[in-house]
């Protein structure tokens, strides 16, 4: 997790709900002061919907984030000057730990195995942004775990960084053929050859959004 500026529109989430375990990664609109204005108000969103939605019902549970996000900023009804939202990926690992279940808001989940990268799409409608019906449904997509598969999220602050002699984008085949590479290793050595990728392709350009990218294995 790595915020442009001082502060960003980035959040993680982890924690137990009911029997299994709520994984989030969100990307809200803006970065720096605007950005985390936009934490504060999908975080307590998150927070509400959590309580109202039953355990494991990920599509519903943002569905209903959306809803309170729109209603939040009152962008359910007619016009207005504002149209901010977020993305995210939301995981929920059941309690036998054979099936994870991924529902996503322009989020994807990538899976590795060893030897391939799979990648899960989640729905292509964000969140809490206007034009979106208030009723949007986002798809629950069911995920079997294989032992030692590792699962990740990740912000487009690091598909998109720009850098390179051609001052292309990291992209996600860039991103895949690192996953391929490092998979084995443990998180935290992971986590350190992620950011050194990202600081090598992106050189003498300026950072340009927050970066942020949730790891897990399940053995």
């Amino acid at each position: 997790w790595e915020p442009r500026d001082v502060v960003g529109g980035d959040i993680y989430w982890n924690r137990v709900w009911g029997d299994g375990v709520l994984i989030i990664l969100a990307d809200c609109t803006g970065h720096g002061v605007p950005g985390a204005f936009m934490t504060l108000i999908s975080t307590g969103a998150l927070e509400r919907a959590l309580e109202e939605i039953p355990t494991g019902a990920v599509g519903k549970l943002i569905q209903r984030l959306h809803q309170l996000v729109q209603m939040s900023l009152s962008q359910h009804v007619g016009e207005g000057e504002s149209d901010d939202g977020l993305e995210l990926g939301a995981v929920y690992l059941e309690p036998e730990l054979t099936t994870l279940t991924f529902s996503g808001a322009r989020f994807e989940l990538f899976s590795v195995d060893g030897e391939t990268v799979t990648v899960t799409k989640g729905t292509k409608k964000g969140i809490g942004y206007r034009n979106i019906p208030f009723g949007q449904a986002y798809e629950e997509i069911q995920v079997p775990i294989h032992p030692g598969c590792s699962f990740y999220l990740t912000t487009d602050g690091l598909t998109d960084q720009v850098g390179g002699e051609r001052r292309l984008m990291f992209g996600k085949k860039r991103l895949k053929n690192l996953l391929l590479e490092i998979n084995e290793l443990p998180m935290a050595e992971q986590r350190e050859r992620i950011l050194q990728a990202l600081s090598k392709h992106q050189g003498t350009e300026t950072r340009r959004d927050d970066v942020s990218v949730i790891g897990f294995k399940v053995s």
